[in-house]
């Protein structure tokens, strides 16, 4: 009798075990025995509304051909082994990280207390630029992405008109966008809007946030309050909001006492950085 080695008769029996996945009960189609399940389908289609008289099965099917495509072009990419190469290691690592603290906001979420009226009425009063004094600003604006060295942003301080700004940047060589856009000073909020109108007429304001630069110039406001039964939704979701933003700092404050966090040479926070206070005697 002829001897097959063990890692030949394994596979053997993967490859067996694969072809007798079917695609039953839970599961919508098999990929090469890999399983696409219909939950797998409904997380594709995520909370989008499906109209009525819209045939449902025809929209799962649409989403399972996506899934498809998509798995299909992985399984290929893994043949090449990318799925081993350091820059796709880098990227699950980062895709994991924001995942998992995603679910956990949503986990939080679901755990926040609703609001009662008094506490939604006090809300209201104590912030008018969201509510009764709420206003649209029409603003001339430039944005664009954070430049490699963030110094040269300082040259932007001796610039005095959007005109000037939009000069600087092309001298620079930092691609922009300039467009007409909208400013909702129930989003913005009171403390930011207040800076911006202090500022000189025609003076732009920077706002340097989440890996993009935005340069504006307020060109006109258009007021539009929020009073009533209209204020109080978005009340109990500012409120609910800040819950969520104290919670997550409060686990972010809690795993930071419990870390141990070493840091090479200059990469330490100033406050790291810092000894200890002596103990008073």
């Amino acid at each position: 009798m002829t001897r097959k080695p063990l890692a030949v008769i394994a596979f053997s029996l993967f490859a067996l075990a694969a072809c007798d996945k079917e695609p039953t009960g839970q599961v919508a189609a098999v990929v090469n025995g890999d399983e696409i399940t219909l939950q797998e389908i409904n997380a594709e289609l995520g909370n989008a509304a499906i109209p009525e008289g819209v045939d449902k099965k025809a929209i799962q099917q649409a989403a399972l051909q996506r899934i498809l495509d998509r798995r299909l072009l992985a399984q290929s990419a893994r043949e090449e082994d990318l799925d081993k190469s350091p820059e796709y290691m880098l990227r699950e690592r980062q895709l994991q990280d924001a995942l998992l603290v995603q679910i956990m906001g949503q986990k939080s979420q679901r755990a926040l207390r609703v609001p009662g009226q008094s506490e939604i009425d006090k809300f209201i009063a104590e912030n008018p630029s969201m509510f009764a004094d709420r206003k649209l600003y029409a603003i001339d604006r430039i944005q664009f992405a954070f430049p490699k060295d963030m110094s040269q942003l300082k040259a932007l301080e001796n610039d005095h008109s959007m005109d000037a700004v939009a000069a600087r940047l092309e001298s620079l060589g930092i691609k922009f966008v300039r467009s007409a856009a909208q400013m909702d000073s129930a989003q913005v909020g009171a403390q930011r809007i207040q800076q911006i109108k202090s500022l000189p007429a025609g003076e732009p304001f920077i706002v340097p946030e989440n890996g993009m630069v935005t340069v504006g110039v307020i060109k006109g406001e258009q007021p539009t309050p929020l009073v009533g039964t209209e204020a109080r939704p978005l009340a109990v979701q500012a409120i609910q909001n800040k819950q969520l933003g104290d919670t997550l700092q409060q686990k972010l404050k809690q795993a930071r006492t419990a870390a141990e966090i070493t840091y090479q040479p200059g990469f330490a926070p100033e406050a790291a950085k810092k000894p200890a206070p002596a103990a008073k005697k």
